[in-house]
């Protein structure tokens, strides 16, 4: 990887980094939904810091090139996303409904 290109993805993963944060502090997004991607922000700066890690994992779980594991690791990541925010609808659906519960039942004490 030449040094411009590690330049120019480092500059890219501290703008993302930065924006996460930003999002974070502005209370604009919950940390439990930030965290995740910032992880995965901080894991891409160590892979572009050291590209022989990749190198390695490909190795040991022997996939052929580096980009197949990025692939690999980024349908895990998404997959993982996915099921987490499948968990926060389905909380929230049981939530909606028992507030709508107890405000019928509020509606007919009150009538």
């Amino acid at each position: 990887m030449s040094i411009r290109l590690k330049i120019f993805l480092f500059i890219i993963w501290a703008l993302i980094l930065l924006y996460l944060f930003y999002k974070m502090k502005s209370e604009k997004a919950h940390i439990r939904f930030i965290l995740p991607w910032i992880l995965l922000d901080v894991c891409m700066i160590f892979i572009t810091a050291f590209p022989a890690v990749l190198n390695f994992f490909c190795r040991l779980f022997g996939i052929e090139t580096p980009s197949n594991m990025l692939f690999f690791f980024g349908m895990i990541f998404l997959t993982m996303i996915v099921f987490l925010l499948t968990l926060s609808v389905s909380r929230q659906k049981e939530e909606i409904r028992k507030l709508t519960q107890e405000i019928a039942l509020l509606k007919k004490e009150r009538e």
